[in-house]
């Protein structure tokens, strides 16, 4: 059969990978935001105690807190069934956990290997050997990582089978080489996944959530996506949509965001924009806000771009519904209207 008959969307998994403070979270949130639409579902598998909860207010999410042990087979049982739940997206934050977390890769191997030694240690009280536990531990080390790091490859197979969007939130560190003896920044994570991924990107605490294509090794991107991402953009809801639209198959310049879209963000305008806290740099004028928003959203030719540029917007407005509701609740309004519009007229599902 020809490759051209497949409609079916590709696989989309992002990797955003950082140390404390980079804007994983919060960036991972809004990719989904756009990924999933404006009113699209998201889900959010929290392995650290429910920090995403944080961003409750920003984001609207269904959110599951998972407690130890961090077993591979369980992310994938949680994928399987925010597909089958028919979630948009699914934000894992941290995908490292699963790899050293409690009971999570390498943890579950250091329990192997105890459990290997203990028994070599009471074959040889029973027998009366002399047991020497330095060697017990070295001829066990091999295989007591057998049943871990299968378990870690059948969840990386049974994701890549699956085809809801996965953004996986990853810690990195930086450690001290040994061969080198230079130190280099490590993702927390087993060190071939971030090949398995669509696209990744490191993010810095001094630049939170800003994508840096100063060094190819910092980054993974296919020829298609390039046209979506640009250095120095802060990641956001846009580039969410784009890469949604690569997977349901079209065209890199269909898929990256809009010219005008880019253009209308509020950095543009130079209106106050949205901090990684959830907040905004400065104190909004609300009457320039809103005419700023009722011209962006009426120049929008495409009912994608209209999602998009509604996507990206939605956590600014929420920033300030509190202060300004009717301001905001005008902007959503003309949002829907605008969407309402293009639907008939493209013949789409408003």
């Amino acid at each position: 059969m020809p490759a051209s008959a497949f409609t079916e969307r590709h696989g989309l998994f992002v990797a955003l990978v950082g140390g404390t403070n980079s804007g994983k979270t919060f960036s991972a949130m809004r990719l989904a935001r756009g990924i999933a639409g404006p009113s699209g579902k998201i889900a959010v598998l929290d392995t650290e105690g429910g920090r995403t909860l944080h961003l409750k207010d920003q984001f609207e999410f269904d959110v599951m807190v998972m407690a130890p042990p961090h077993r591979p087979e369980r992310y994938l049982e949680v994928a399987q069934r925010a597909q089958d739940g028919g979630y948009d997206a699914l934000v894992i934050d941290s995908f490292t956990s699963a790899w050293r977390g409690i009971g999570g890769v390498l943890d579950w191997t250091d329990e192997e290997l105890e459990a290997a030694v203990e028994r070599q240690r009471a074959n040889a009280d029973d027998r009366n050997w002399k047991f020497d536990e330095h060697r017990a531990r070295n001829s066990n080390k091999m295989s007591a990582s057998i049943r871990p790091k299968m378990a870690w490859k059948l969840m990386v197979s049974g994701f890549l089978g699956l085809r809801i969007p996965i953004i996986f939130a990853i810690r990195g560190e930086v450690t001290l080489d040994p061969d080198t003896k230079k130190e280099a920044f490590k993702a927390q994570v087993q060190r071939n996944f971030l090949f398995e991924v669509t696209v990744s990107f490191r993010l810095s605490a001094d630049k939170k959530g800003v994508i840096d294509l100063s060094q190819p090794d910092l980054y993974k991107m296919e020829g298609a996506h390039k046209p979506m991402f640009r250095n120095g953009d802060l990641i956001s809801e846009a580039h969410g949509a784009a890469l949604a639209a690569w997977a349901r198959g079209e065209t890199a310049g269909d898929a990256a965001p809009p010219a005008q879209q880019r253009q209308e963000t509020p950095r543009a305008a130079g209106l106050p924009m949205l901090k990684p806290d959830g907040g905004l740099t400065e104190a909004p004028d609300v009457d320039r806000w809103e005419r700023w928003c009722m011209a962006a959203v009426g120049k929008l030719e495409s009912y994608e771009a209209v999602q998009g540029w509604a996507g990206a917007m939605e956590p600014h407005l929420r920033a300030i519904w509190n202060q300004y509701p009717d301001a905001v609740s005008a902007v959503r309004d003309a949002i829907k209207d605008r969407l309402e519009r293009l639907a008939a007229s493209e013949g789409a599902d408003a």
